[in-house]
């Protein structure tokens, strides 16, 4: 089996609750438990997980922007990160057998995309990893049955089968609409009433026959009639032949064609209002493009004539800027240097109004011009327009016309081919006589349709084409209802015989699934718990998609959902054992879990059963766990291996740094980069010297008083320093003198004056510290703190029961502790 992908490290830097870098080794301790109170943090290490492996980089509660209850990814950088310079992401190393590899995500900008590594860790992942406590009443409470279904298979890795499942299952819901919809049906039949007069109601081929040979064909030849709705009918190829016939006899079609070539030419249209006459045609387009085009000539003619001196246009626009304003009008003129009441204007007013006439003037030239140019592209496509009609018209005549408009037409043609090398020929009696002609046609077109009467063999024909072709749509929708209907039946026997297969596969791993699950329920309710169902609907039902999470909770209440008859513990328990199961099972390329807050439900039974569960079935999972519960986080340090686990606990949140554990100690390298940036380190040596004496006062046993409640496990350093120099003079151990201080050194730590100068705000003027006192004063403790140094290297002490001195906390050590001798 290929070696499991785990974390190796994460770093949380600018990301929600931590500003400054926070990383966690999982090196030598794969596992991570994290005690804290609400509201300090914690959270925030599950946040960075989920914030990986999400597809959009975002967490689901987060959203992908700020909309109603959600915050947004906004939400994921830390409020100060911009402030304080800091670029937000999260780091990690992934370490697979012995290989690692490194990767981050930033939390700032879009996109935000996922990395290599975490996208190959993912893939691992079946069955997410992160089980929050608020989402567990989900699963078994609110979750359909239909969703719940859905997320097991694909724990199950069987959602291909379930695509199957579904598409078959939408299919035979499809293909049963189709085959019983009657909407084509119903359309047919109104088009088959429009089409006999209403005289068939429904589709009868002998009764649409009937209505053809009576109605349609007996009114033009009694004697002709249809054997057949078919066009290979002898009667219907026979209708045909009498339709040339009649088209050729009557030159309906001839007429109609010349008719055309004459509206395309002219045709006057008087408005049924009595209105001004309208005309079209291409003769009408170009004897009124002419006319624009002459307006529009002499337009630009006579507004060129005002504008002749366009040259001087641009010296106008010049001058009208140095006369725009009364106050900076120059006095003189800027050209001949003639004073400006001695210019023909006489005053600057009179000047201003000069150029503003000039000025219009060439406005008004430029929009003639524009408008000649537009005309003059008018024109010239009507007249190629015009070219283009004329010759259909003059095919039309013949060449014995006998008044002679043939030759006048051509005539014509020709005078407007000349255009516009010559002018254009004049058009009122060529528009006069195709008005005549267009009248004429227009009768005898209307004399041939009212001799034959609404019974003609082309509209006979017309009528029976449409028959047939209807003929053909309802034999076609009949075929196909029938087809649906088969394809229907069909499908149910092959989706039984899937769905049934499928059925059977998915229950089987399911019931490998219920087996641990249930194991694991035992472990966290007790061995007399009822076990859980996971039950899929009866062979007979349809809809397979769904899973019921089931208990037979008495003799007479079998197979009843959980919810309504669980307490809450047991209710969290069912969700968390069946997501622990799943994990277990089936993220073994990535056995990753991560927990947060998942015991609130639970009391303090249930919760060291949940630490017993997690070191006896869970040793193989890399676990990273938060909890505000102490007693549950005490559970876990009594039951867990220590060589697995890492415990740690926030004590506090830094707006400026972020969570601050238990286990932060400012280091001297630190101090020095504050200094080296030419900032006070005051802050950071304070809290040097109080998680110094912390320390050393853990590992001596001092004595200290017995805090207020508010204030429990918080102590100051001056009480820290004032017990550990009492408990040293009780053993009658005196420290070395440091250099430069004329007291007990650990009498100035109990003042603290250079540390609390720089970190405490002054009422005096100049009141800044000093960073060469900070430099002399740290230097002077480091000399204190190096004479607390065992003789093996270590700094940690334990005084047991017993002891009046501490001695070495290191096991092959434990010298008794004496004062290492100062080193100046």
């Amino acid at each position: 089996m290929a070696d499991p992908t785990l974390f190796h490290s994460l770093t949380l830097e600018g990301f929600r609750a931590y500003l400054q870098p926070k990383t966690f080794d999982f090196s030598k301790k794969p596992s991570l438990a994290i005690f804290a109170p609400n509201g300090l943090g914690k959270s925030s290490v599950i946040d960075a997980l989920e914030f990986l492996f999400s597809e959009h980089g975002t967490l689901d509660r987060l959203g992908q922007r700020a909309l109603n209850n959600q915050a947004g990814p906004s939400a994921l950088v830390h409020n100060g990160a911009q402030a304080a310079g800091i670029a937000p992401v999260v780091k990690f190393t992934t370490i697979t057998g012995k290989a690692t590899t490194a990767g981050s995500r930033t939390a700032l900008g879009n996109p935000r995309p996922i990395h290599a590594a975490a996208t190959a860790m993912k893939a691992g992942f079946v069955v997410a990893p992160i089980i929050r406590g608020y989402t567990l009443r989900t699963f078994v409470e609110e979750q359909k049955a239909e969703t719940r279904y859905s997320d097991v298979v694909s724990w199950l890795q069987l959602s291909p089968l379930v695509e199957v499942q579904k598409n078959l299952r939408l299919l035979r819901r499809d293909v049963k609409a189709a085959a019983e919809s009657t909407t084509e049906q119903v359309r047919l039949a109104g088009q088959l009433r429009t089409e006999t007069a209403q005289a068939v109601q429904a589709w009868d081929d002998a009764a649409v026959l009937d209505f053809v040979n009576t109605n349609v064909i007996a009114p033009l030849d009694p004697a002709l009639t249809m054997a057949a709705l078919d066009a290979a009918d002898a009667g219907y190829v026979d209708i045909g032949k009498r339709v040339a016939a009649e088209e050729k006899s009557v030159g309906l079609a001839g007429l109609r064609q010349v008719r055309n070539s004459v509206i395309a030419l002219w045709q006057k249209i008087v408005p049924e209002d009595g209105g001004d006459p309208e005309y079209s045609g291409a003769i009408a387009a170009f004897d009124e493009a002419l006319a624009v085009l002459a307006d529009a000539m002499v337009t630009e003619a006579d507004e060129r004539d005002k504008a002749a001196d366009t040259v001087f246009r641009s010296v106008w626009k010049e001058a009208e800027k140095l006369f725009a304003d009364d106050a900076a009008a120059p006095d003189k003129c800027p050209v001949c240097a003639t004073a400006i009441g001695d210019t023909a204007a006489g005053s600057v007013p009179a000047i201003r109004d000069l150029l503003k006439t000039h000025l219009d003037d060439l406005q008004s030239y430029n929009d003639a011009k524009t408008a000649l140019d537009d005309a003059d592209k008018a024109t010239i496509k009507a007249h190629n327009r015009l070219i283009a009609r004329l010759p259909a018209m003059i095919d039309h005549l013949f060449e014995d016309d006998p008044d002679d408009f043939r030759a006048a037409l051509i005539e014509y043609q020709a005078g407007v081919a000349a255009w516009p090398a010559a002018a254009a020929p004049a058009s009122a009696a060529i528009t006069a006589e195709l008005e005549a002609r267009l009248a004429g046609l227009d009768q005898d077109i209307a004399d041939i349709e009212d001799k034959q009467g609404e019974h003609t063999w082309v509209k006979a024909k017309a009528s029976i084409d449409r028959l047939v072709k209807l003929q053909t749509d309802v034999a076609l929708a009949t075929r196909t209802t029938e087809e649906l209907t088969a394809l229907h039946e069909s499908l149910g026997t092959q989706a039984t015989l899937v769905s049934g297969k499928i059925r059977e596969k998915i229950q089987s791993l399911l019931d490998t699934l219920q087996a641990p699950m249930n194991d694991i329920y035992k472990e966290i309710q007790g061995d007399k718990a009822r076990p859980i169902r996971l039950e899929l609907p009866r062979e007979d039902d349809t809809n397979q998609q769904r899973m019921q999470l089931v208990i037979d909770f008495a003799d007479n209440r079998q197979g009843v959902a959980p919810g309504g008859y669980l307490s809450d513990s047991q209710i969290h328990s069912v969700a968390l054992a069946l997501r622990l199961a799943a994990i277990k099972k089936f993220n073994r390329a990535a056995p990753v879990i991560a927990l947060d807050d998942v015991v609130t439900s639970y009391d303090a039974d249930h919760r060291r059963a949940i630490g017993a569960l997690l070191a006896k079935m869970f040793t193989d999972c890399q676990i990273i766990l938060v909890t505000h519960d102490e007693r549950f986080f005490n559970h876990l340090k009594d039951q867990l291996a220590a060589k697995d686990w890492q415990f740690t606990r926030i004590i506090g949140l830094d707006p400026a740094y972020g969570p601050r554990f238990a286990d932060h100690k400012v280091t001297d390298e630190m101090i020095a980069d504050r200094w080296d940036k030419g900032e006070s380190a005051a802050n950071e040596m304070r809290q040097a010297e109080e998680e110094w004496l912390l320390g050393i006062a853990r590992g001596f046993g001092v004595n200290v008083r017995i805090r207020q409640l508010e204030k429990a496990y918080s102590y100051e350093r001056s009480e820290l320093a004032s017990a550990i120099g009492g408990f040293l003079s009780d053993i009658k151990l005196t420290p070395a003198d440091v250099p430069g201080v004329n007291n007990r050194f650990i009498t100035s730590l109990v003042k603290g004056d250079i540390e609390n100068f720089g970190s405490h705000f002054q009422d005096a003027p100049y009141g800044d510290g000093s960073i060469g006192d900070e430099k002399t004063r740290w230097g002077e403790f480091k000399a204190f703190r190096g004479q607390f140094e065992c003789v093996c290297g270590r700094t940690k002490y334990q005084r047991p029961f017993g002891l009046s001195k501490p001695v070495c906390a290191h096991n092959k050590c434990e010298t008794q502790f004496e004062f290492k001798p100062l080193v100046v």
